[in-house]
């Protein structure tokens, strides 16, 4: 048996059954809890130090209730000590679950039921604002060895991820506020790992930290009969996606903060950093028990803390209250500090009122959320209803809320950008799907992202105008955007182009040109890009990488300097007679923002004449100010990207599966450049940089120097034969370009690596390479059809000499893999003890990232690959399981079975399984009612991996199950189809 499907289980299908381990002593040794048994925790069972736990994934461990322990102790709860470690590492598809005897995972225990058991409490040693050093943790006797507290903040209590923590919170002493939480945590520290956590339904409060240091993401508190979020004793930490949803029959608040507790003036003060939380009272008409919903958030005891990016919802009383004494050094103070910030949050449904007076009854308070950016507002979430069903709890705002596109960015590297406040993405299943008791038991309603209704644009844009993620545009022709005018495009917005036999304008062509003196304002998200395609484009797969010129492409014009002889210019592509000019004198010119923004399938040229083709993003002379990163451009029928003159810098940029070069510049191009990345496909393509200096002139000034660290390009293959220019070469400097690379990544192309123009004349790329403004540096060559040696690579002397002396190396990076196919296994990652992992030389100046690696990717794979999520490259399937997939952690295992790709699906899905060794399979798919509805592989396999395509044209939405059934074990998934 090798684990155990929650969903299945749930559904009452009878596929095997596990055996139950009483649990009554403490855990001394490393010891681990299988997926092939529950557990059942009789009494207080502790982790003692120097021993680690590990909890597979799926494991269910259940709690005796009080009337039926043997050992004598007033309660069952799990309690990790100071210098132990957890190691809970479920999955979306397969979570840990604590819970009571009494819970048959069935449904026979509801909301309402809490206080079964105690609950989980993991303790650290980080440090509090006691006046002691350490202290017992609340609900656990004192004759307990339950102490938390120390003076190591990076301390580390393990992992604790994807667990559902289920009907706990019951009390030792029978003291009421004595009850145990969902889940303690005392001083647990910043290197403990704790995201996607479940509090179902607790007697006590959903989370209470006691002082420490840990991040958090993706926490939830249902139906909890206290508080759903309690901080105190001087408790710190980032916090993201945070969710709070509180029953009618009994509650507290939101959010109840306090600084200290023995010593309020403490330190260090308690000033955690939340963003994008969605808190959800019990409902502005309940009269719950307890202390009730009477506000959201309480502040009180000296406490710190600040929310931005927020929800708080349908509350019976008031949204804030912080506490004012007369003695002074209380919470107010925090606030006139600046420690207690409240920013760019939305506020709806209180009991007291809507608007800033029922939010708070103190003038200071009010003062500060109006100075703030908070919005008394209709977040307009799509569901409310705890009881769930298809229209039930839904906490996610509907495409045209006005939290759409209002997300402010923070700028620490713990947060995730978003383009949407509160917890949940507007554009994306809900992230709590598949492995909470909120979607298990029915309360969470419909998935689906929510329909768009189709908006043609074929006049130019004169005027501020906002294109909103409910809605597609459909462009018609050529777009402008005037001058004086500022298109606002939202996250998660869908742009498609008519290809030119649709065009009703006259135009040749479908493209968005913003003009000199107007902005685009851009701004998707990491969850939430924005797409520009082709009309034919359903975006579930049907266009391919060789699906190319289906409609121009995106120009964004500025009025920065250039070398060409003439001030303005026409840009190439636009036909003469509309005014597509670029160039000026400002080269901090401002064109407006351009980020996580992913242009497919274009490049189609007006004028019929090879080489005059759209680009994909084309910029002329776009000036420094304009922000521009987290840019594909896939599969495009001219350049990936094409810079005429311009100061802009850049960060983030794809080229995949271009017919020509992924990266062009010329006509004076400068600004700085980082974690630049293309890959070219087998069947056309150019080279991956083609720079060239000047175009009518190309002895002007300025010249075309950019600095371009952390590049990695990928060619088509060293034995591929493209069409086109093909791969002859990686770079080509040429007519007076000048330009460096630093830390980068050359690699698998057909002929050599670089070529720089040597005119008899001179004034070219040679005398830029001589006089330093030429520079290839610390770069790593590989995996060329001419050979791998610094002769084939660069076959003239000079440029060898100047390799040579600039710490350029012939060496293997050793990607993790290289495939272009969808549903493949790309995995631009180069190894960590490679000739790439370490000694990365980057420029020093404040724009460019410093890292120890070369190329464009991060080899550490605890790091996501930030190509994945926003790129056709992730979503059409070409990255490979390495890059998508949610690791398992390791167990013994002969075969793995992956998530499938897409989900959710319609109406076909890839599912991949791996093979160690040769064995009988059968991979089936069952209906949610556990009916048998296709069988799609049966009988030996040898070892490898397969990738086998499911049609479900002939079936209905819903959710559905593969099974794969190998080597005597049993693996599932759960999936869902979308029509």
């Amino acid at each position: 048996m090798k684990r155990f499907l929650l969903s299945v289980c749930m559904l009452m299908i009878p596929f095997w059954a596990m055996a139950q381990v009483t649990v009554t002593n403490d855990i001394t040794t490393n010891t681990t809890w299988s997926a092939a048994n529950e557990y059942l925790l009789d009494g207080l069972i502790f982790v003692d130090p120097g021993a680690t736990l590990t909890i597979e994934p799926g494991t269910v461990i259940k709690a005796k209730q009080q009337s039926t322990i043997t050992t004598g102790d007033g309660a069952s709860a799990l309690i990790v000590r100071r210098g132990a470690k957890i190691n809970a590492q479920g999955t979306p598809d397969s979570p840990i679950i604590f819970t009571s005897e009494l819970d048959q995972l069935n449904g026979n225990l509801s909301a309402i039921d809490r206080g079964l058991w105690g609950g989980v409490i993991i303790l650290g040693a980080a440090t509090t604002n006691q006046p002691t050093t350490e202290n017992q943790i609340e609900g656990i006797p004192p004759s307990l060895d339950a102490k938390y507290g120390g003076t190591n903040d990076a301390d580390d209590s393990g992992i604790f991820t994807f667990v559902s923590i289920r009907h706990g919170g019951f009390s030792i002493s029978g003291v009421p506020g004595d009850e145990i939480n969902g889940l303690t945590m005392g001083a647990v520290g910043s290197q403990t790992v704790i995201h996607h956590i479940e509090v179902f339904a607790n007697l006590d409060d959903g989370y209470e930290w006691f002082g420490g240091t840990v991040n958090t993401k993706y926490l939830i508190s249902a139906f909890c009969a206290d508080d759903a979020f309690d901080y105190d004793q001087g408790f710190r930490g980032k916090h993201q996606f945070w969710f709070a949803v509180q029953a009618p029959d009994e509650a507290g608040r939101g959010g109840e903060h306090d600084g200290g507790d023995d010593d309020e003036t403490g330190t260090p003060l308690a000033i955690p950093m939340i963003s994008n939380v969605t808190y959800l009272g019990a409902g502005k008409n309940a009269t719950p028990a307890g202390d009730g919903n009477d506000r959201a958030i309480y502040f009180r005891d000296n406490a710190g803390g600040k929310y931005y990016n927020s929800i708080f919802y349908d509350f019976t009383g008031n949204g804030i209250t912080v506490e004012d004494l007369a003695s002074g050094d209380d919470s107010r103070i925090r606030m006139e500090n600046g420690e207690l910030v409240l920013a760019n949050n939305y506020w709806f449904e209180f009991g007291a009122g809507n608007d800033l007076n029922g939010m708070s009854t103190q003038d200071f308070v009010r003062d500060h959320l109006a100075a703030n950016q908070n919005v008394v507002a209709d977040p307009m979430l799509r569901g409310t209803d705890r009881n769930g069903g298809s229209n039930g709890l839904d906490p996610r705002p509907m495409l045209n809320s006005p939290v759409v596109g209002a997300a402010k960015l923070l700028d620490d590297g713990f947060f995730t950008e978003t383009g949407f406040v509160g917890a949940f993405d507007p554009n994306q299943p809900l992230w709590s799907n598949n492995w909470t008791a909120l979607d298990a038991y029915g309360h969470t309603g419909d998935i689906s992202g929510g329909s768009r209704t189709v908006v043609d644009v074929s006049a130019d844009i004169t005027t501020n105008t906002t294109w909103t993620a409910n809605n597609e545009y459909l462009m018609d022709g050529l777009i402008f955007v005037d001058p004086g005018a500022e298109l606002i495009i939202q996250p998660g917005t869908i742009i498609k182009a008519k290809q030119q036999s649709s065009i009703t304008t006259g135009d040749g062509a479908s493209a968005l040109i913003v003009r000199r003196g107007a902005k685009i304002n851009a701004r998707g998200t990491a969850t939430s890009p924005i797409i520009f395609t082709s009309e034919l484009d359903n975006l579930n797969g049907n266009l391919s990488a060789i699906d190319r010129g289906l409609w121009g492409g995106v120009i964004i014009l500025g009025a920065a300097t250039t070398n060409q002889p003439t001030t303005e210019n026409q840009i190439e592509g636009i036909p003469p007679a509309l005014d597509a000019k670029y160039g000026g004198t400002n080269d901090a010119d401002n064109s407006g923002v351009f980020v996580y923004a992913s242009i497919r399938h274009g490049g189609f040229s007006i004028s019929g004449v090879p080489g005059d083709e759209i680009n994909g993003l084309t910029m002329g002379a776009v000036g420094s100010e304009t922000e521009i990163h987290h840019i594909e451009v896939f599969s495009n029928l001219d350049d990936g990207y094409e810079w005429f003159g311009g100061a802009v810098n850049t960060k983030y940029l794809v080229a995949a599966f271009c017919a020509d070069d992924a990266f062009d510049y010329d006509q004076g191009f400068r600004g700085k450049h980082q974690f630049w990345f293309s890959i070219q496909a087998p069947d056309e393509a150019g080279r991956a940089g083609e720079h060239d200096g000047g175009d009518d002139d190309e002895t002007g000034t300025p010249l075309a120097i950019p600095v371009i660290s952390n590049a990695t390009y990928i060619g088509s293959g060293s034995a591929a034969t493209p069409a086109g220019d093909g791969n002859d070469r990686t770079i080509y400097f040429r007519d007076n370009a000048g330009g460096k690379y630093y830390s980068s990544i050359f690699y698998d192309f057909t002929g050599y690596g670089i070529t720089v123009e040597d005119l008899a004349s001179g004034d070219d790329s040679r005398v830029r390479l001589e006089n330093g403004e030429l520079v290839l540096s610390n770069n790593i060559w590989f995996g060329y059809g001419a050979g791998n040696t610094l002769t084939a690579i660069a076959p003239q002397d000079f440029v060898q000499t100047h390799l040579t002396a600039n710490n350029n190396q012939v060496a293997d990076p050793q990607f993790a893999s290289i495939s272009r196919e969808a549903t493949s296994s790309l995995n631009p990652r180069p190894a960590a003890a490679g000739p790439a992992g370490s000694g990365a030389v980057v420029p020093s100046d404040a724009f460019f990232t410093q890292v120890s690696y070369k190329g464009a990717f991060n080899p550490d794979p605890n790091v996501t690959l930030w190509i994945k999520g926003w790129t056709a490259l992730d979503q059409d399937g070409v990255l490979g399981i390495e890059a998508w997939e949610t690791k398992l952690p390791e167990v013994p295992n002969n075969f793995n079975l992956s998530q499938n790709y897409p989900n959710p699906f319609n109406p076909s899905t890839n599912i991949r399984f791996d093979l160690v060794k040769s064995t009988n399979v059968k991979l089936s798919v069952y209906n949610i009612r556990g009916q048998l509805v296709a069988t799609l592989a049966e009988g030996f396999k040898p070892a490898g991996s397969y990738v086998i395509t499911w049609n479900a044209v002939d079936l209905s939405s819903g959710v559905y199950f593969y099974r794969l059934e190998a080597d005597g074990l049993v693996e599932s998934r759960k999936m869902m189809l979308l029509k």
